[in-house]
């Protein structure tokens, strides 16, 4: 509300010394007549009012981009998890199956402040897959390390069977900032091989990525019949 006091108060200001200056004095047999400029009036006013409402138009246009931004990134895991509610349970192939092969051993603190801790929710630890069914690649990540994450950090594939049912080159973080401590949940659905190799077993490992530094490897194992 003080800010629009501001805005009508200054609009005032401006009318009134643009009118002031558009004033004409002209001498006609001992008295003086003032002719206004109206043009120079109305175009002072509009280049005033131009100048005050486009940083604030400019303004307006990011914060609309940002928010299209979040809800595309939204609509994006709403389909997914669209998707992943229907999907199959994997079977344990293994007996004693668990979702993680073994626990993470400690890492050395990164020096560069990129770090993180990893837990894998699906698929079982080489759970079974019949050929060409989709699963879903499922991990909770923790910023372990002391900066922030944003559109600087990216999900990669790094190493072994590449079966996106969308093929990205990268895969957006699931938020917009990741604070140190916070902890959030990637949902990548992948497709089982449709010809069985080496001996159905198969595994990936994907990383997220800051710039030119991996700094934060996941896998899956799965097994295919």
């Amino acid at each position: 509300m003080k800010k629009n006091k501001n805005l009508k108060l200054l609009l005032l200001l401006t009318a009134a010394l643009a009118f002031t200056l558009s004033f004409t004095p002209v001498r006609q047999e001992g008295s003086t007549i003032i002719s206004v400029d109206m043009d120079a009036l109305v175009k002072q006013v509009e280049e005033s009012l131009s100048e005050q409402y486009d940083s604030m138009i400019e303004a307006l246009e990011l914060r609309i981009q940002a928010l299209e931004e979040k809800v595309e990134a939204y609509e994006r895991q709403s389909a997914t998890l669209a998707v992943i509610a229907n999907l199959p349970t994997a079977t344990a192939a293994i007996q004693g199956a668990t979702p993680e092969p073994s626990a993470t051993p400690t890492r050395t603190p990164n020096p560069s402040g990129y770090d993180c801790e990893t837990t894998l929710l699906s698929p079982y630890y080489y759970g079974e897959f019949s050929p060409g069914s989709v699963f879903s690649f499922q991990v909770q990540i923790t910023n372990t390390g002391s900066k922030t994450w944003g559109k600087d950090v990216t999900i990669e594939y790094l190493d072994g069977l590449q079966a996106e049912v969308d093929e990205l080159y990268a895969y957006a973080l699931p938020v917009t900032l990741a604070e140190p401590d916070d902890s959030f949940t990637i949902n990548i659905l992948m497709k089982a091989p449709e010809e069985k190799k080496n001996d159905g077993k198969y595994e990936a490992t994907y990383t997220l990525k800051a710039e030119d530094e991996n700094f934060c490897e996941f896998s899956y194992y799965i097994y295919v019949p």
